[in-house]
């Protein structure tokens, strides 16, 4: 059975959609779909625009990661800079723009780490992750972030930003797959 194949046996139909919340990053809709069953479901999905991380590394071996207060988990975290997509943004200037935003630095050369789901379960979110090396400052300097955001930037080895983001999976993830990448351009 090719994938096709499968990916259509596997299909549900969507039968409605209502949106119950719309917010500044994402939308809260039900839907119900007939699965190929022909059981029906009620679902609450998360529409989101996708992001964009981006993990900076210094000739050195270090990243820079920026730590921020997460009011829903009540403490501040150390990740990787990220954020949503803008309407017909692609994700490469998402991280190009990002990178400047949270850190006040540009990219000599941004490599793709891979796509992910964070909770392909109830969200439609995909997260693009980049490696950024090359890295000067920008002109401007930094932190035009959103007036929202208090970020403090913080320069690690990368064994102990692996250590020291394991918290937060967007930033693990692209630890993890840079350390991959680093190898095998070395093998």
């Amino acid at each position: 059975m090719s994938t096709d194949e499968r990916h259509e046996a596997h299909s549900a139909r969507l039968l409605s959609s209502e949106s119950l919340f719309r917010g500044r990053v994402f939308e809260v809709v039900r839907e119900r779909i007939r699965l190929p069953s022909g059981l029906e479901q009620d679902l609450a999905i998360v529409r989101h625009p996708g992001a964009a991380g981006i993990l900076p590394l210094w000739d050195d071996g270090s990243v820079t990661l920026v730590r921020q207060y997460r009011h829903a988990v009540g403490r501040e975290l150390l990740e990787i800079p990220a954020g949503r997509l803008e309407p017909g943004e692609a994700p490469m200037e998402a991280a190009r723009r990002e990178l400047e935003e949270e850190t006040g630095l540009r990219a000599g050369e941004l490599r793709s780490l891979g796509a992910f789901f964070p909770a392909p379960g109830f969200c439609s979110e995909e997260l693009h992750l980049f490696v950024a090396t090359g890295l000067v400052a920008a002109g401007a300097g930094r932190l035009s972030a959103d007036a929202d955001e208090e970020l403090d930037l913080v320069r690690l080895p990368l064994e102990r930003a692996l250590e020291a983001c394991f918290e937060d999976a967007k930033s693990y993830i692209a630890l993890v797959r840079l350390q991959r990448d680093l190898r095998s351009r070395s093998s």
